[in-house]
């Protein structure tokens, strides 16, 4: 890594930072999800970068990957337990951090939301370099039990490299024992989720995010000219194609591009998120997103 790719992962997760408070405050009871996406992921185009992808947000039993269609008119309620999961990127050098908020102040799942950050605290105090990912998981998961709840066991933390928000690198929310070790250099999210329930989650309906998954990418594709391999929001393609529907189905069949299912656990249940993004340089462990 040079200095300069070094910079940019640095601004990069500054912006998101910054974003991730700016959606943060928006959200209240009344407020539209789509103005709070729209103004989230506007201030980070105004302030210098393009959004890692688009903001999530994801309610109550669901972990991730909902974000608003065009016109979408669903709002905000008393009680809600929001998933708030945004990035900046700048050149293709990308953050990704959450938070969960409860809407309204009544408390009620305070613990669960403390939980996860504490958990994400725990893994960033045993971080050093060269350690192996399972210590990682160890600590998250030892936090998130401790509180009474249960860490969800098929999703967590990534990879990340340029233009790549979920590179191979899995970071697990529990001790999965794999020994595998952090490289110098490289760029982890990590990425606490923490249930009411039983602690696994499942694929739900679409939630208006899409990525490029074909193998051999036009230059000339709007998706690759606009968005480049990171995860698109179906609203910010109907900017830049007037026919997206028909794109959308068309490059679906084909397999050219993915949905992303929205990421649920059972009805009921309860989930809360916390999450860093971390630079590994040397003797350095740099959390970008602070």
């Amino acid at each position: 890594m040079d200095a300069e790719e070094k910079i940019k992962i640095l601004e990069a997760g500054k912006l998101g930072r910054k974003a991730l408070e700016v959606a943060s405050s928006l959200i209240e009871p009344g407020a539209l999800f789509l103005d709070v996406a729209e103004k989230t992921e506007n201030f980070i185009r105004e302030n210098g970068g393009k959004p890692s992808f688009p903001l999530n947000l994801s309610i109550n039993n669901e972990a991730a990957h909902y974000t608003p269609a065009p016109n979408d008119k669903k709002t905000f309620k008393t009680g809600d337990l929001v998933k708030v999961d945004i990035g900046a990127q700048i050149d293709g050098y990308i953050s990704d951090n959450a938070t969960t908020v409860e809407i309204g102040g009544k408390g009620d799942y305070s613990n669960l939301i403390d939980c996860t950050r504490e958990a994400l605290n725990a893994a960033l105090k045993v971080l050093r370099p060269n350690i192996e990912i399972y210590k990682i998981g160890q600590a998250i998961g030892e936090k998130i039990e401790s509180f009474g709840f249960k860490p969800v066991k098929n999703l967590g933390g990534h990879g990340i490299k340029r233009n790549d928000l979920h590179s191979t690198i899995f970071i697990p929310n529990y001790d999965d024992g794999n020994g595998r070790r952090i490289e110098n250099g490289q760029l982890i999210a990590i990425e606490p989720f923490a249930s009411t329930g039983i602690g696994l989650i499942h694929n739900g309906m679409g939630g208006n995010i899409y990525i490029f998954s074909g193998t051999k990418p036009d230059p000339k594709d709007p998706v690759i000219q606009n968005f480049s391999t990171l995860p698109f929001a179906e609203r910010w393609l109907a900017k830049v194609k007037p026919d997206y529907k028909d794109y959308l189905k068309k490059n679906l069949f084909m397999k050219q591009i993915s949905h992303f299912a929205v990421l649920k656990e059972h009805k009921g249940a309860m989930i809360s998120q916390a999450e860093h993004t971390i630079l590994f340089d040397g003797d350095q462990i740099i959390v970008t997103t602070q």
